[in-house]
């Protein structure tokens, strides 16, 4: 049978849309299966064209997570977290007392060639909240004003994993938490310049790329740079840009992190909720006028770090 033009795909695969302008779930494919290739480029085209994809009532390991992610390409592992116990790849994504990534993002932009795509699948969900948005960075960029465009065709910024925009979200948490921080996830510093405008490899499409580790645009100062970030950002999260995902155990989402940012919602008070990711190594950005992204800072140790 041909399925949206690709032959040879299970006849059972169904996709339903999620979202106006991003997401879609499809039914009727099993991921810790063998997948064919035919199937895992109708995978990938609907990955292309919805941004984020789900299914539902999965039953993968954290083996099958990761040979499901190589599939997509080379994984790779987060540069100052340690993989999951018995993993090469997994990052946990454990969270008590209402911790999660709470602020918008695409994964690990503090790198030049930062992740093509990941994968997130839900081990334990909340009882309660804990739901992941998304928001699609080609729609909203396709939905500035021309003048709004042009001007960030040319603009550039400074993503870093050390001293990031969290200043709303400083309040919400907790000093162990703020310690995790300093100590493990920016125990070495990365910041990598990215053009705020991308051409994405594969579809052509714009795509801005900001969130929460873009810290400052180049040659401007930080009055005006949080200025110009937070209207650019403000046309990302539109709500018509974005979807609401409420998890389920056996989830597991597939999304374009070059066309995407997202973010978990910190509602769930004590419960326990844990999600593991795999994610899949990117390419390096290229702005509309064809220059390339670059490492500012590679690894360089953090004397903030210390444990005080």
């Amino acid at each position: 049978m041909v399925l949206g033009g690709f032959p040879a795909v299970d006849e059972k695969a169904v996709i339903s849309k999620v979202g106006g302008n991003i997401g879609a779930e499809i039914k009727g494919i099993r991921l810790d299966a063998d997948l064919s290739e035919p199937l895992v480029a109708f995978v990938k085209d609907a990955l292309l064209k919805h941004k984020v994809i789900f299914f539902r009532n999965q039953q993968l390991t954290d083996a099958a997570q990761e040979k499901l992610g190589a599939r997509f390409g080379t994984l790779v592992s987060h540069p100052t977290v340690s993989s999951a116990e018995g993993t090469r790849y997994i990052f946990e994504l454990k969270a008590r007392k209402g911790r999660a990534a709470n602020s918008w993002h695409a994964d690990m932009t503090f790198m030049d060639a930062y992740p093509q795509l990941s994968i997130l699948r839900c081990i334990h969900p909340s009882p309660y909240g804990g739901a992941t948005l998304w928001a699609n960075t080609a729609a909203a960029y396709q939905s500035l004003p021309v003048p709004l465009r042009e001007f960030a065709d040319k603009l550039w910024a400074l993503h870093s994993n050390n001293e990031y925009d969290h200043t709303d979200l400083i309040a919400e948490r907790d000093g162990e938490f703020i310690a995790w921080q300093r100590t493990v996830f920016a125990a070495r510093i990365f910041e990598a310049e990215h053009p705020v405008v991308r051409v994405h490899p594969e579809t052509g499409e714009k795509c801005l790329v900001l969130g929460q580790f873009a810290k400052r645009l180049l040659n401007f100062n930080f009055p005006d740079s949080r200025a110009l970030i937070d209207l650019l950002q403000s046309h990302i999260v539109r709500p018509e840009n974005t979807l609401t995902w409420h998890w389920q155990a056996g989830d597991v989402a597939i999304w374009d992190n070059r066309a995407t940012q997202h973010r978990a919602v910190a509602d769930f008070g004590e419960e326990h909720r844990e999600l593991h990711r795999v994610t899949v190594e990117g390419d390096v950005p290229v702005s509309v006028d064809g220059r390339r992204s670059r490492q500012a800072i590679a690894g360089q140790p953090n004397p903030s770090a210390a444990i005080d």
